[in-house]
């Protein structure tokens, strides 16, 4: 090999490098712009809870309801606008401990905490709700495969882990995450609706499925692969059959 076939060899190492280090660089960026807006989102849904207790039939989601505002919905809002924060925070724990052995216990019994939250609490709330959401069946549908696809992506994380099948387990555990987490877009989305006037009940059907399917998809073709990846990289040359 020639002296000046391997400096070109090495330079382009060099420039391969650096173009990693600059994607991995405008990646962590658009994390944490991404962390910051979804906090602020997350705070702003939050504070106006104030505006519920009692019901504001002023304030953006109860605008239009005071007459439908009572019985079973009533109670279902008020069950899952309290318990879908905690299931949130809990699964932003769990997704921050997990494989931490220091948090080994503790993210044991936050799952639990967590399943129980989601089965017995907002999954059946959430449920009540999506049959009287507000543009009619296309927007029930659609909260509707919202919470049965929570409540089955958690499912097959617990039956993942009590299988000791851990990468498969936090595949169905960032997937049930995913999708706690949709009703943050959902606001975001129908925000700039309002403020770009695009708010129409057409618009609000199709935020009911695009703010889950879009992250959930993103997921899939981003993350999921990635891991794969590297859950097959880390499996030993005997258990896939070579000697």
């Amino acid at each position: 090999m020639s002296l000046k076939t391997a400096s070109s060899r090495v330079t382009g190492n060099h420039e391969d490098s650096g173009k990693t280090r600059r994607r991995a660089w405008l990646f962590r960026m658009l994390f944490w712009a991404m962390v910051v807006l979804f906090v602020k989102v997350f705070l702003s849904i939050v504070l106006e809870y104030r505006r519920y207790f009692p019901a504001d039939f002023e304030s953006n989601f109860l605008s239009g309801r005071r007459h439908s505002f009572s019985g079973s919905y009533r109670q279902a809002f008020y069950i899952h606008i309290l318990s879908s924060p905690i299931a949130l925070g809990l699964a932003t724990f769990l997704m921050a401990s997990g494989g931490r052995a220091g948090f080994r216990k503790l993210h044991r019994w936050a799952g639990r905490l967590q399943f129980g939250l989601v089965a017995l609490v907002v999954f059946p709330s959430g449920m009540v709700m999506a049959k009287d959401a507000y543009a009619g069946p296309i927007s029930a549908a659609g909260f509707a495969v919202l919470n049965v696809a929570t409540v089955a992506c958690l499912c097959m994380a617990v039956w993942r882990a009590r299988t000791a099948e851990f990468a498969a387990h936090q595949r169905w555990a960032t997937r049930c995450f995913v999708l706690l987490a949709s009703p943050l877009l959902l606001r975001l989305i129908a925000g700039a609706a309002i403020v770009t006037g695009l708010e129409s009940e057409r618009s609000y059907q199709m935020n009911s499925w695009f703010s889950w399917l879009i992250p959930l998809l993103i997921y899939e073709t981003c993350f999921a692969r990635t891991e794969r990846r590297q859950s097959n990289k880390a499996v030993p040359a005997s258990e896939n059959g070579e000697m």
